[in-house]
């Protein structure tokens, strides 16, 4: 039941790889997600939040009152947003640019286009895999 330590080399990088170290494209402000600027950096829709979040068009709004399936949908997208980010150095154009153009390893769609799909865990994975890659090849 209990396996030695060695079984897990680093344990810690497989909880938290899926997770970006820090919010280097600045969208969250005091601890609280910027709602209205995770959308325009990706380039996402009142329309495409609507579809991805199952709620009606007219209920997606970036205030207080935003509602809990569009909030949720926005937090993951800023973790992958930030994610791509500590491999940019933090360069919100180039993140904005990665979201835009169609990627050949997604079978070349965009990664927008991949969250408009509904296919963002296959996102956050390919986005990982690529992280785990780059941190594996020897410089």
């Amino acid at each position: 039941m209990n396996a030695p330590a060695t079984a897990f080399p680093n344990p810690r990088a497989s909880i938290v790889s899926h997770i970006a170290n820090q919010d280097l494209l600045h969208l969250y402000r005091d601890g609280h997600p910027d709602y209205k600027r995770i959308a325009d950096l990706t380039k996402l829709s009142k329309a495409d939040l609507s579809k991805i979040s199952q709620v009606a068009k007219s209920s997606v709004r970036f205030d207080t009152h935003i509602p809990e399936p569009v909030a949720a949908r926005l937090r993951e997208i800023a973790n992958i947003a930030n994610l791509v980010a500590e491999f940019f150095a933090g360069d919100a154009q180039k993140v904005g640019l990665w979201f835009e153009i169609a990627n050949p390893m997604l079978g070349n769609a965009s990664p927008r286009d991949m969250i408009r799909f509904g296919r963002y865990k296959r996102l956050l994975n390919f986005v990982i895999d690529a992280r785990e890659a780059e941190a594996a090849t020897p410089r």
